[in-house]
């Protein structure tokens, strides 16, 4: 326990640090982070290490680069031609190597991505904090709900510890993260339509969350692995911590775009 907190308390500062420089900083973190990660999720599932190395190459192309949106999907394509045009050439069978390389960046680059470009919003350095925010009250409450009312352990095959009281009690950590970001740090009029909103958007964040997870305890529980890694000591690896934050990003950074944060 005690090596856990260590950990988590220079994590929260280097996360801090990056949020607070922002600019090519965060972008320099964003890379790391999705480099590790690659390394993990590649790992799990023993994909050949010059498949690694040129998804991390595209990959921070995809975090630097100053193309839209749009234009970055394009590097997919290119990322899909290379390693097909490579693999028919070796003679080989690796299509489903190929799909895992396709499916990490949809999992793990764009969604680093996002989070990255939650900082270029007008509201930027307070907004990029609920990612954070929600996935950690989340999983605070989760946790204490679980351990003090916990009995219904519906997910024993994916997660076992994990209990249907547990996910309520996320569900209300998830509200709390995001009635904190919206009448405390961003200072919004204290009225029924944006308290129902808030509510509204962190029950469905805490939801989304929960499910990444379940869904990277399921891509381990496959492999059978106990964590991605162990660059964390206490924690696991990168994966293990950003498993839930890289699902509610890409929701944020669209609710951002509509206004709704």
């Amino acid at each position: 326990m005690k090596q856990r907190i260590i950990t988590a308390i220079w994590g929260i500062a280097l996360v801090a640090l990056a949020n607070f420089l922002g600019g090519i900083w965060l972008k320099i973190f964003g890379a790391l982070v999705t480099a590790v990660a690659l390394y993990e999720f590649f790992n799990l599932f023993r994909i050949e290490r010059y498949m690694l190395y040129l998804s991390i190459t595209l990959s921070f192309f995809v975090i630097f680069s100053n193309y839209s949106i749009n234009n970055k999907i394009l590097f997919l394509f290119v990322l899909l031609f290379l390693l097909a045009f490579i693999e028919s050439f070796k003679n080989r069978i690796a299509s489903q190597n190929i799909v895992y390389v396709l499916f990490s960046f949809i999992y793990i680059v764009f969604p680093i991505l996002f989070l990255v470009l939650l900082r270029e919003f007008e509201n930027g350095k307070k907004l990029i904090w609920v990612p954070y925010l929600v996935c950690w009250l989340s999983d605070t409450f989760a946790y204490f709900t679980g351990l003090a009312f916990g009995k219904r352990r519906i997910w024993t095959s994916i997660s076992p510890k994990k209990s249907l009281e547990g996910f309520f009690g996320a569900m209300v950590g998830g509200m709390v993260a995001v009635w904190f970001y919206q009448f405390g740090l961003s200072g919004k009029n204290f009225d029924l339509s944006t308290l129902l909103i808030s509510t509204a958007e962190g029950m469905m964040l805490s939801i989304v969350a929960h499910t990444g997870d379940l869904f990277a305890s399921m891509l381990k529980r496959q492999q059978q692995k106990k964590d991605f890694g162990s660059i964390l000591p206490g924690h696991g690896g990168v994966l293990d911590r950003f498993d839930s934050l890289i699902m509610v990003t890409p929701i944020i950074y669209f609710l951002a775009k509509f206004g709704l944060f």
